[in-house]
């Protein structure tokens, strides 16, 4: 509800959310290039300049989206990947294909432009039609001018119309789609013996010597780096909001001044069974899935719940496991005629069978909703709270310069705190390390977790840190040393660590000699295969695992021959032989050739713009003019 309230240009929540919008394409193009500081060069690319400050903000937006996807990279583990040549080797390849595009004489017009600007959501009114106020005011909220937004969003339409213009030679035909479809949905089956390393737990007997050597072998990874807690603030919009002084008038005032953003669509909660049969399947294949439907539908008239039906007859992947629940969804998401049916039915009542393109379905509603309004009574909290948020972030700059001036006073957090207005009090983290921020601040960057790490004891950070939503002061309260984890404290972990790897190897063994005998033609004691599910080339097997040695032999080997060797899987061993490869089936490619189509042409499009890329690099002078900037 929150995000509804907060569409409006000039709320704190779109600032942020047009803020990801704006960092797609500066992140592939740089800011305004039109500057030429020759003074703050970091590189040239046949002479054309890269701005020192373009890089250093192109890296900044590049760290906070590679932390926002990976919160646990470190600096070290930053510098280990030599993430700031990284960054400057994407800035010299975008500069060099967009002079390949200015010399192809690859354009966008302000026509082509407008239109596509005009799709964006971010700019679109309630009925989804590009509203220029709405333009206006988001880019003003975002600090851009139009022309510079604009500059930059054709920039990314001409990259994007080199890519395809230098993609066309890379397009496949449908006789290499089909012997990929061939080669992706082949499955293989064989019958395989596990030798499972908990069976030879019993023969494994650990020392006191094995568990002291193992842990003086790896002391190291169970030392306990130096650790810091810290007192913190954080000053934002929702830690500033006082929602209690906004009145019931003004919330009722919003709430009718913007009704639309309260609808509430039809929607209906339900569950269903699907029997897959293709839309153009054979007479008998339709027959067979509508007997099986029948038999469901004959289930649930016995007295059987949904669920178990669902459970016993569905054909939906998800479906045996939840009992076929799909929640609740409104209209236009499901294909119509399955829309149709669920919205035509009572509480409680279950269709006949219902043909869609996946096959045969039985839905039953569970639950109604009918199309309104949220009443005020249940939105009123929520709206007091996002305009309470609204207010505060109009005055976020003035209270954050007020504590920083308390702050380099000599000011407590407390005092500060309580001078500014925050709702929160003054918190206190968990221990920390220099590589591991506070689990409290999450979107701490490495840089900052190191800086409060790095303070002395009882001193405050001597300027505010961007968080996500705000900024953030702290007070380091408490320093511990590095310590090791002593031997009796991780011994039982140890005993298990050299216990499971005896074991293995026991197994291991074992597997080794039975393959000796298999291989003399004498069948092991005990023998008992079992067979698999059929699995593909890529990823796991069921009540296997994954080893892709294996999977690549059994899909070579000659049907009832024995694999070569034993193969480490999550429990062990295992010995297979090959029982068959059973290539898809005939009458599928029609129905999925083009997606088959579409994805391998995207692959085989990208690898000749990568191509077509790295030529371009390869004849370019590239002089990196400031080399101290990529120093880790």
């Amino acid at each position: 509800m929150l995000e509804i309230l907060r569409q409006g240009a000039q709320s704190w929540g779109i600032k942020i959310l047009f803020g990801i919008i704006i960092a797609v394409f500066v992140l592939a193009f740089g800011m305004n290039r039109t500057q030429n500081d020759t003074t703050t060069v970091v590189a040239t690319v046949n002479d054309a300049p890269i701005l020192l400050q373009h890089y250093q903000e192109r890296l900044q937006r590049s760290l906070e989206l590679v932390r926002g996807q990976n919160p646990n990279l470190t600096a070290e583990m930053l510098a280990q990947m030599g993430f700031k040549r990284q960054i400057l080797e994407q800035m010299v390849m975008e500069e060099l294909m967009l002079q390949q595009a200015a010399k192809l004489g690859l354009n966008v017009s302000k026509e082509e432009l407008a239109k596509e600007i005009h799709l964006i959501p971010a700019f679109q009114n309630e009925g989804k039609i590009f509203d220029p106020a709405t333009y206006q005011n988001v880019l003003r909220a975002n600090n851009l001018t139009p022309g510079k937004f604009e500059s930059e969003f054709m920039r990314t339409m001409i990259m994007d119309r080199l890519r395809a213009y230098v993609g066309i030679p890379g397009r496949i035909g449908e006789e290499q789609a089909r012997d990929f479809y061939e080669y992706g949905r082949s499955t293989a089956v064989v019958s395989y013996l596990m030798y499972a390393w908990e069976n030879y737990l019993e023969q494994v007997n650990v020392t006191d010597g094995q568990v002291t050597e193992y842990y003086s072998a790896r002391k190291a990874e169970y030392a306990i780096p130096p650790r810091a807690k810290v007192d913190y603030l954080l000053i934002s919009p929702r830690t500033l909001a006082d929602a209690a002084s906004v009145s019931a008038q003004e919330a009722e005032k919003y709430y009718a001044d913007h009704k639309d953003k309260f609808k509430i669509e039809e929607q209906v909660k339900a569950r269903h069974i699907l029997v897959r049969v293709d839309e153009n399947a054979s007479e008998a294949d339709v027959a067979k899935a509508m007997e099986s439907i029948k038999k469901a539908q004959a289930d649930l008239k016995a007295g059987k719940t949904f669920q178990d039906v669902a459970a016993k007859y569905t054909e939906d992947p998800s479906g045996t496991q939840t009992g076929g629940d799909l929640g609740w969804f409104g209209r236009e998401r499901m294909v119509k005629a399955f829309e149709d049916a669920a919205f035509s039915l009572d509480k409680g009542a279950v269709s006949a069978p219902v043909r869609t393109q996946f096959g045969f379905h039985l839905i039953k509603v569970e639950d109604r909703k009918a199309a309104g309004f949220e009443t005020f009574e249940g939105v009123a909290d929520d709206i007091k709270t996002a305009i309470a948020q609204d207010r505060a972030a109009e005055t976020l700059q003035d209270r954050l310069d007020q504590a920083l001036e308390m702050v380099l006073a000599g000011e407590s957090l407390g005092a500060v705190a309580k001078s500014i207005g925050l709702k929160l009090e003054v918190r206190e983290t968990a221990f920390f390390t220099k590589e591991q921020g506070p689990p409290e601040l999450a979107g701490l960057s490495p840089e900052n977790t190191a800086v409060l790490f790095d303070l002395a004891l009882n001193a405050t950070t001597q300027s505010p840190m961007a968080m996500a939503d705000g900024y953030l002061f702290a007070t380091k309260r408490e320093q511990a040393p590095e310590t090791v984890t002593p031997l009796e404290t991780v011994r039982e972990q140890i005993v298990a660590a050299i216990s499971k790897e005896e074991a293995l190897k026991l197994a291991k063994a074992a597997a080794d000699a039975d393959l000796a005998l298999l291989a003399k033609g004498e069948a092991p004691a005990k023998l008992a295969p079992k067979e698999s599910e059929p699995f593909g080339r890529m990823g796991s097997i069921p009540g296997l695992g994954v080893n892709q040695m294996f999977i690549a032999q059994a899909f070579q080997a000659e049907p009832g021959t024995w694999l070569p060797e034993a193969y480490a899987f999550p429990d062990g061993y295992v010995l297979a032989k090959a029982v068959k490869v059973t290539p898809p089936e005939a009458a599928d490619w029609d129905t999925e050739k083009a997606l088959w189509m579409n994805t391998l042409n995207q692959r085989s499009e990208e690898q000749a713009v990568q191509a077509f890329a790295s030529d371009l690099r390869a004849k370019a002078d590239v002089r990196i003019t400031n080399p101290a900037m990529l120093e880790n």
